[in-house]
Order: structure tokens, then C-alpha cells, then sequence
């Protein structure tokens, strides 16, 4: 049996990867600079979020480009684009959101966090976007907010789905752990279908705490079966919450 010595290292990464991810972290840079901008200057003169919106799954596809990342949807027959719906992932890396914006057909509205406000300039597009901020010390009230927009939403015949990561941060060794339980909360309180997400293959890209992106491979985005919440009560929260992340785990590959 081979002995691990302390002067053995990990293998280092070919020359051309690594000058194709520091190319790749300053050209993601740039485009979204060159993209945001423009969106955040016709936000404010119209006072409507459509720039931002058109804007966001361009953006996220040039990233994927830059990047060599190929993107495969499975489940997406199940899905009824005349409905609004919870969708509860697992979070592995920030390439997630441009995965999803770029391979996902639907209005996405992503869950925030209030301090992410105070992050300069993207703290500053977000406050101009749709996306739900949230402040999780008020929970009734991020609820009526939310319920607001879904009923605003349906009156003007745009539905649209709450994308919400269930673990809470970003996985830190690629596997899918607890999730919380706000997800399934707001759910079960605005009576919208749940859509179990399971994400593959975007921790190798960009893992937890790496700033240097690593290019080139694939990722997978599984949709399973809607799960109906209407008439279910609180209670069940937690036998519903284990659900769906059995649900995430089983179509989850931490090979992929």
C-alpha cells in the first residue's frame, strides 16, 4: 500500500486552464459592467424591470459561454408555464444563478437576503430588480410581500417562480446538506406548488471561498414533479421540508 508523503501535492492544473479562468473571471468582469449599467440607467428613466429582466438570462449565457459551460435540463415537461411555483435547490456555488437563469424558460425571482443591499452596486441593481428582498427577522412580513407579488402577478397574467436555496449558504464540500425550512414556509403559506431543483456538476466551476473560476464542463438541473401544498397546513412543515430534500438528493450526482 502506497504511503502519502507531506512533499506529495495535489496534481497542479495545465497551464491553458489556468490562464483560461483568470481570462475568464476578468472578461465575466467586464460583461456584467457593460450589461448592468445600461439595465440599472432604463430601470430608473422607466421605472419598470423589464431591461433587468431581459438582461439577466443574456448575461448569464454569455458568463456560461466564456466559461465552456454546457448546461442539460431534465423535468421541464412537468412544469405548466401558466403557473407560479417555490422552487427549492441545493446551493453548491454562485454558479447557480447563472445556470438557472441561463437553462431555466421561466420568470425567476430569487430569494435575498436584506444585507445583500448594502453590497455597492449590485446592491443597487437588486433594489431595483423584482427579486424578493427579504428581511428574515420579519418573517409575516416577507410572506405578505411575497403573496402580494404572486397575487399582482397572477392579475397580470405573468406568472412567475420563487427560486429559494434551501441550505442557506453555499455547500463547502460539494454535497447537499440540511435544509432550512423557509422554503417550504413560504410555500405552505402562499399555497403555491413546490418544485423540488437539484443541481449538479457547478461546484467544480466555482467552489465555496475560490475566486478563480474553473473553466470548462458540465452542468445538470433535474426538475422533479411538482408537489401541491394547497390545504396542507404548518404542521406538516417538517415531514414536507425532509421530503423535498429527499426528493433533491436522489436526483442529485456528485459525480456529474
Amino acid at each position: 500500500m502506497a504511503t502519502v508523503t507531506s512533499n506529495q501535492r495535489p496534481p497542479a492544473w495545465p497551464i491553458w486552464r489556468l490562464v483560461w479562468g483568470i481570462l475568464a473571471d476578468a472578461i465575466v468582469a467586464v460583461i456584467t459592467i457593460m450589461l448592468a449599467i445600461p439595465a440599472i440607467v432604463v430601470t430608473m428613466v422607466t421605472r419598470r424591470t423589464w431591461a433587468i429582466d431581459s438582461l439577466a438570462p443574456i448575461w448569464s449565457r454569455i458568463v456560461l459561454f466564456v466559461c465552456g459551460v454546457r448546461v442539460e435540463v431534465h423535468g421541464l415537461e412537468d412544469i405548466d408555464p401558466g403557473r407560479s411555483y417555490v422552487i427549492i435547490s441545493n446551493h453548491l456555488s454562485n454558479f447557480d444563478i447563472w445556470v438557472t437563469l441561463a437553462a431555466l424558460p421561466m420568470r425567476l425571482r430569487f430569494v435575498a437576503k436584506e444585507e445583500l443591499l448594502r453590497i455597492p452596486f449590485f446592491g443597487t441593481a437588486l433594489r431595483m430588480s423584482d427579486h424578493i428582498v427579504i428581511d428574515r427577522s420579519k418573517p409575516d412580513d416577507a410572506v405578505a410581500r411575497i403573496n402580494a407579488r404572486v397575487a399582482a402577478q397572477a392579475k397580470a397574467g405573468k406568472p412567475f417562480c420563487i427560486l429559494f436555496f434551501a441550505e442557506g449558504t453555499r455547500s463547502p464540500d460539494g454535497r447537499v446538506h440540511a435544509f432550512k425550512k423557509g422554503g417550504v414556509t413560504l410555500a405552505l403559506r402562499t399555497g403555491l406548488p413546490i418544485v423540488p431543483l437539484s443541481i449538479s456538476g457547478t461546484a467544480k466551476l466555482l467552489p465555496k471561498n475560490a475566486y478563480l473560476i474553473r473553466p470548462r464542463g458540465r452542468v445538470k438541473l433535474v426538475l422533479a414533479t411538482p408537489i401541491e401544498t394547497a390545504g396542507m397546513s404548518l404542521d406538516e412543515r417538517d415531514a414536507l421540508n425532509e421530503r423535498v430534500r429527499a426528493i433533491v438528493v436522489s436526483n442529485f450526482d456528485p459525480d456529474f
